[in-house]
């Protein structure tokens, strides 16, 4: 992985493998990177509450009295200092916006990031939906290239779609018709319009 640099283009560059080019690459624009974790804030706030409201009503037990409240006391804890990091996501999304990148090529789309941990997420051509900008008029704004909706089994409280999109990005219906060159000719399935 890459080191931190200023310049996303280096940084980007430096992940390409022999034969690929870069077609693009640029950073999120950080308050768009923050919007996407405002609904970890309301999850966070909500898990605060009810913590809260335990505490007031005196259901947090005296850990110093036996084991099994330890334990509890314990839980609540860790419970709490998740629900506190979920209410700060926005804040770490603006730190790490600086330290992301985002990168078409010749084979695949990239999210890199450098901050707080090291990853590449790598999307091929495969693995890629049409992508969808959503800009405002000066072509600001998010392009969504895979959505997704999850089976069952991997739904959560976090919601029933995998949505993979790069967001605060300028000239963003350029870079939807960049990925959507990569991904290829779209392939008419007689089973698209069910569920």
């Amino acid at each position: 992985m890459a080191s931190h640099t200023n310049d996303p283009l280096s940084v980007a560059r430096q992940e390409l493998e022999p034969g690929e080019t870069l077609v693009w690459a640029d950073r999120p624009r950080p308050d768009a990177l923050a919007r996407t974790k405002l609904p970890q804030v309301i999850r966070g706030a909500l898990g605060l509450a009810v913590i809260a409201g335990l505490y007031w009503y005196g259901y947090v037990p005296d850990f110093r009295a036996s084991a099994e409240n330890a334990l509890m006391f314990a839980f609540l804890v860790a419970a709490g200092l998740y629900c506190l990091a979920l209410v700060v996501a926005p804040q770490i999304a603006k730190v790490s916006a600086g330290r992301m990148v985002y990168a078409v090529t010749s084979r695949r789309v990239m999210i890199l990031s450098l901050w707080p941990f090291r990853s590449r997420r790598v999307f091929l051509p495969a693995e890629l939906d049409e992508p969808r900008a959503l800009a405002d008029a000066s072509g600001e704004g998010a392009v969504v290239f895979v959505e997704r909706k999850l089976p069952w089994w991997k739904r959560s409280a976090g919601g029933s779609y995998q949505i993979e999109a790069f967001y605060g990005i300028a000239d963003a219906p350029r870079v939807a018709a960049e990925i959507a060159r990569l991904r290829g000719p779209a392939e008419i399935s007689p089973f698209d319009d069910e569920d």
